[in-house]
């Protein structure tokens, strides 16, 4: 796809998603079989870039903002007409797109970050559907969500860009859904506590990848090397188990390594076996539980000091914020449907909207002078309001209104709290160590 480095707001669209390189995927999905009624572009703009808001994806929200756009009423089974397993094939080909070209921008990261190829967030989240839909999808809560999906998101850390993204039923482990290979080799991963796998972090660390997650409760480690020196008569932690001795330190930083088990699986020729993999553990003293917060990772000492791993992990709210303006405003916690293809177009035509919404922020932030940086869930409400002009103008194969610049967006979407600078930005700008200060 082309880059869109240099294009102004009202030709970003058009230069992220050329019209000629939609109508072509809409022909090889099945979508576009021959020019009729229907425009394939201002039905994408109605389904896909026009935000629904708070009320979520209705459809006749989309009936309506279609006949807007071009000046056509279809009727109501006509348009429903559309929403085929093509159309979802179609949406999912655009995404793929999109997360192709946010995964070739290698980003220019600084400072304790520079070593990594990339910082990679990767969560799930729940989506209710409709109970007729929980033969295809059951969920766990039999009585109040009989049936839901899960999308697992890979989100990069420092601009909330999507990378990869996975649509299953909602009883499918976190753990299970997640795959990696020789191509995220030096790519950094951030986990919360539903990724308990040590056999997982094993294959991370096999193919040169690295991990950073909070250590389950699950998990009952014994410490087998110490990797920071205490002074006086400091206590010895090797050989101990790990949660025992850390409920009676007295010290603010546990950096020690630690003994997992593991289970490699059978493949091809070979047959599945139990190994003990050795992996980092970090305990920060939280004063305000009176505990420590302890974390795993097979970062070593030089790569990331323990000071710094607490403030490391809290980039993965990034893809927590993600999901957050996702159920809010960008209609993907409301799915009113029984067909399964339909849930997953619209699931991933929220997924669409989000990753437009996060390469727009990017471009808009690069504009801003030094102390100042863009609040993400004022953006996403800018854009909002903003997008639905922009599209309606690519439907038509017009560029939108010149007035908007980015450095303008941006400056309507700044955070107004300038004392507080985010920790993405602190990271990001490569200052660490002088924010610690």
């Amino acid at each position: 796809m082309t880059r869109s480095e240099t294009t102004d707001p009202a030709s970003f669209l058009h230069t992220l998603l050329p019209a000629s390189e939609l109508r072509k995927l809409a022909r090889q999905t099945g979508f576009l079989k021959r020019v009729r009624k229907l425009d394939v572009l201002a039905f994408l703009s109605a389904v896909v870039f026009v935000l629904c808001g708070r009320g979520g994806q209705r459809i006749a929200s989309m009936r309506r903002s279609y006949a807007l756009a071009t000046g056509v009423q279809l009727a109501r089974s006509s348009f429903l007409d559309r929403f085929t397993p093509s159309f979802d094939r179609f949406v999912a080909g655009i995404l793929g797109r999109l997360e192709s070209r946010a995964r070739r921008r290698r980003p220019k990261l600084r400072g304790l970050l520079s070593s990594f190829k990339d910082v990679v967030a990767v969560d799930a989240t729940v989506v209710r559907v409709h109970k007729r839909l929980a033969g295809r999808w059951p969920g766990t809560r039999t009585t109040t969500a009989p049936a839901a999906i899960k999308v697992h998101t890979w989100v990069r850390a420092l601009t909330g860009e999507l990378l990869k993204h996975r649509v299953t039923g909602e009883r499918r482990s976190d753990g299970k859904a997640f795959g990696i290979d020789w191509a995220w080799r030096g790519c950094l991963f951030l986990f919360d506590r539903g990724y308990p796998s040590s056999s997982m972090w094993w294959r991370i660390d096999r193919v040169d990848a690295y991990f950073l997650t909070r250590l389950p409760a699950s998990h009952k480690p014994s410490v087998v090397g110490e990797n920071r020196r205490h002074r006086g008569r400091a206590r010895k932690l090797l050989g101990q188990g790990l949660h025992q001795a850390a409920r009676t330190l007295k010290r603010s930083i546990i950096d020690v390594d630690c003994d997992f088990g593991a289970h490699i699986r059978a493949y091809k020729t070979r047959t599945g076996r139990n190994i003990r993999t050795r992996f980092r553990v970090v305990g920060l003293w939280n004063s305000e539980r009176r505990s420590f917060d302890l974390y795993v990772t097979n970062l070593r000492p030089e790569q990331m000091p323990a000071e710094a791993i607490r403030d490391l992990y809290r980039l993965r709210w990034e893809v927590e914020l993600h999901y957050r303006l996702g159920k809010a405003g960008l209609g993907l916690n409301d799915l009113h449907t029984t067909k399964n293809h339909v849930v997953t177009a619209l699931v991933r035509a929220a997924l669409v909207r989000a990753s437009v919404g996060m390469q727009a922020r990017r471009q808009a932030a690069s504009t801003l002078p030094p102390g100042l940086w863009i609040n993400t869930e004022r953006w996403i409400r800018l854009w909002a309001q903003v997008l639905g002009v922009f599209a309606a103008a690519h439907a038509l194969g017009r560029t939108g209104r010149r007035a908007f610049t980015w450095n303008a967006l941006a400056r309507l979407a700044a955070d107004p709290n300038r004392k507080r600078r985010p920790n993405r930005y602190i990271w990001e700008s490569g200052q660490w160590s002088t924010a610690r200060q």
